[in-house]
């Protein structure tokens, strides 16, 4: 049988049967009436000894008689509730009224008598299965001993019964969230106990195999529901204004695209090029083949193409109309979302409180006040009955007979209790004996101490104060020394010292404490805040920022797209030959003739002024590709570069090199350091010895392929000399021939105008400019 397994585990001080038992605890409370020192703690095996509180005498004061039915102080605790069971076979502490209040008794009960057998229920905020068994001893009836912790846990010992109570309890712990209350644990214990043995060590197993096992928790919290309320105001604006945003951009019309207006012509004759038409607002007049020499351009501020409010871009038509249909369905679908948000979220959170809903009374509030109140009358001294017995038969007798001897100076009560935040007084000792003063009417020093936790509370009352508050505050006795590794408590040496300073505690003159104004604190209502309150506003404001986010995100995902099929489009119907293939820089040479660079000049001229007739009006790089064509003809002249200087024809051949680049996606805000003439200077930095041979500064920059020479020659490397380093730059560095064809000059220190390509692109523009005296 499982009892007798269980029953012959347990350790007892010396071999009983249930009726010696008996015997002996009645003995025992005759000899603790009669003021004998006979040891109670052999009848308790709960009651460890522990150091004697030294008295100075020898002589036990007499224990006070206590009121009928209330057993004395000295009484172990598994005695006293014992007691309690006699009289009720359900026994709820009164220590945790605001979380298992007295007035939950009629629940267990009825459930406990679901279980057919008899069953003794003890609600109990600390305690363990030695208790069970114990108590058991000391009741002498067989039955179901379940014990409920203030978290609801369940703890099961079977006397001559036999039922899968330890299975069934295990099952609920498991299964039964936390926080669903001590009462709903035990329904579901007697639900499960009432199960086949099999059945419930199955499902046991199954439990231990799911390692990952999580039990949900029953009820949220007021945080729960401020996070609750922070989503819903995100939900109320952004799916509305997500619905809001993709209707507006569904309801424009399609096709409703501007329409560029036809720009007149203009005709472009560089060298042997065939005439090339144009199309630019304010340029020159559109011409046929050039058959004589041109009147010299006049010294007049010429418009920019592509520029913003100039006449050479089209005005776009008036923007497309919505259509009202698609309109009005985006307003009802966005009014829809926001009321349908508004009407669910009772629905998708219906909880509206925190813990389970108790009925807590009064009366379940003062319950403990109450009983100590009445053992602080007849006895001096409260012990409360879910509390073990934080001293021995011999201490608490030596502690009698030192509140005797004190008795005529000071009367000194004692209470024997726990304290926690969910007791009547939210953990507040000194409430707590306020109350008890009130209730007594007695005077004198109260003195809670705390068996489980250590703690000790010390409180006054009298017409007249002494310093012994003081004295206590100032010995800390209110919490035990943590200081070293040992769990002792040290209750019978720190009560002892409390009495000390009782005992030489000295008046002050001010008035004493009556107690009076120190009422309970009042019951916290477990009803959550309410659905759009509190987090909600602030969900409204991060809703509006994030939705602002996304509506950017989606436009911008919008625009590439579309640039991209536009791209496309235009690049599918375009002509094969309309646009000229783009090449890599073609003018390598660092030492070219003037007819070399006349023939270059023309060339790139000509086939930027192509592309530029080919492209869209929109097309990106196309202002600056004007700006580049703009000014190499400039400084190419009328006669398309027959009497330039080389240096500007150099220019010029940069220039359109420059304007090809800004039209295929290269823009060079700076030109290759040591030849202008390769393009673009995306290569990176010059190399760092370029100061050391008079080619800085530092923040030059190349091309790709003046860098990639540069490190494969070796030049960059830390060893190479500066007489290599001097002979590889001057072997890639630019030189443009001289007007007589005698000699040559290092680039950025031939003409006028090219120079300024030290400055990048937008210098040299403006300098070539400058020369044909344009503003």
């Amino acid at each position: 049988m499982r009892t007798q397994e269980r029953t012959a585990d347990r350790r007892r001080p010396t071999a009983r049967t249930a009726p010696g038992t008996a015997l002996a605890a009645a003995a025992l409370a005759g000899l603790v009436l009669l003021g004998t020192a006979a040891p109670a703690s052999a009848a308790d095996p709960s009651a460890a000894p522990s150091a004697s509180a030294s008295t100075g005498t020898s002589t036990p004061a007499p224990a006070s008689t206590p009121a009928p039915g209330q057993l004395p102080a000295e009484a172990p605790q598994s005695e006293r509730l014992a007691a309690e069971l006699r009289k009720d076979p359900v026994y709820i502490s009164a220590d945790l009224p605001r979380v298992v209040p007295r007035s939950l008794a009629p629940g267990f009960a009825a459930a406990a008598k679901r279980t057919g057998v008899p069953t003794y229920v003890l609600v109990l905020p600390d305690a363990d299965r030695t208790t069970l068994a114990q108590v058991h001893d000391r009741l002498g009836a067989d039955g179901l001993y379940v014990l409920v912790g203030d978290l609801g846990n369940i703890t099961v010992s079977a006397f001559g019964v036999d039922l899968p109570a330890e299975s069934a309890a295990r099952v609920v712990n498991h299964q039964v969230p936390y926080d669903a209350g001590p009462l709903v644990q035990f329904d579901a214990f007697v639900d499960k106990v009432l199960q086949d043995a099999d059945q419930v060590d199955a499902e046991l197993a199954e439990i231990y195999r799911d390692h990952d096992h999580e039990t949900p928790r029953a009820y949220i919290s007021s945080t729960d529901r401020q996070n609750q309320n922070l989503l819903l105001g995100l939900a109320v604006v952004v799916l509305p204004g997500l619905l809001l945003a993709l209707g507006l951009r569904l309801s424009r019309r399609r096709g409703g695209d501007r329409t560029p207006a036809p720009a007149p012509s203009r005709t472009v004759l560089l060298g042997k090029q065939p005439a090339v038409t144009l199309t630019k607002d304010a340029e020159k007049p559109k011409t046929g083949p050039k058959t004589g020499p041109k009147p010299k351009a006049p010294a007049v501020k010429r418009p920019q193409p592509g520029r913003p409010g100039q006449s050479g871009r089209s005005a776009g038509a008036a923007p497309a109309p919505l259509r009202v249909g698609v309109l009005v369905a985006t307003l009802l679908a966005t009014v829809a979302a926001a009321i349908g948000v508004v009407l669910a979220a009772p629905a998708v959170f219906p909880q509206t409180i925190d813990d389970p809903d108790l009925s807590v009374t009064r009366a379940d509030l003062e319950a403990r006040i109450t009983e100590a109140a009445a053992a602080l009358t007849a006895d001096g001294i409260y012990q409360d009955a879910s509390a073990p017995n934080p001293l021995t038969t011999e201490q608490l007798a030596a502690v009698r007979q030192r509140i005797a001897e004190l008795s005529a100076k000071t009367p000194v009560h004692l209470l024997f209790t726990s304290s926690d935040g969910d007791d009547e007084s939210e953990g507040d000792s000194d409430t707590l004996l306020a109350q008890v003063r009130l209730r007594t009417g007695r005077d004198g020093v109260y003195v809670q101490v705390d068996p489980v936790n250590g703690y000790l509370g010390l409180v006054e009352f009298g017409p007249v104060a002494t310093d012994v508050e003081r004295q206590f505050s100032r010995a800390d006795l209110r919490y035990p020394d943590r200081s070293a590794d040992s769990d002792d408590l040290k209750l019978p040496e720190r009560l002892n010292t409390v009495l000390d300073e009782v005992a030489a505690a000295q008046p002050t003159g001010r008035t004493g404490n009556s107690a009076e104004g120190s009422d309970l604190p009042e019951l916290r209502s477990n009803k959550l805040p309410p659905l759009f309150s509190s987090d909600f506003g602030p969900g409204l404001f991060l809703g509006a920022l994030l939705l602002g986010v996304l509506v950017l995100l989606g436009w911008a995902a919008i625009a590439a797209a579309q640039a991209v099929l536009r791209a496309r489009r235009a690049a599918a119907d375009a002509p094969p030959s309309a646009t000229p293939p783009v090449t890599g820089p073609r003018r390598l040479a660092a030492r070219p003739t003037v007819r070399q660079l006349r023939s270059w000049a023309a060339e790139d001229a000509g086939d930027l002024a192509v592309r530029l007739a080919t492209v869209d009006q929109d097309a990106p790089g196309r202002a600056r590709a004007w700006d580049c064509l703009d000014a190499a003809e400039l400084l190419l002249g009328e006669d398309g570069g027959r009497t330039a200087d080389p240096s500007d024809l150099a220019a010029a051949v940069a220039l359109a090199r420059a304007g090809t680049d800004a039209l295929t996606g290269r823009p060079a805000p700076l030109l290759c350091r040591t030849n202008p003439l390769h393009g673009a200077a995306d290569g990176g930095k010059a190399p760092f010895w370029f100061a050391s041979v008079d080619l800085g500064p530092k923040s030059a920059r190349v091309c790709p392929d003046c860098r990639g020479a540069f490190r494969s020659s070796g030049a960059d490397r830390t060893a190479a000399d500066l007489a290599a380093r001097r002979a590889e730059a001057d072997e890639r560095l630019l030189r443009v021939p001289d007007p007589d064809g005698r000699g040559s000059t290092v680039w950025h220190e031939a003409g006028q105008v090219l120079p300024a390509a030290l400055d990048g692109l937008d210098a040299l523009i403006l300098r070539a400019r400058e020369s044909a005296s344009v503003q």
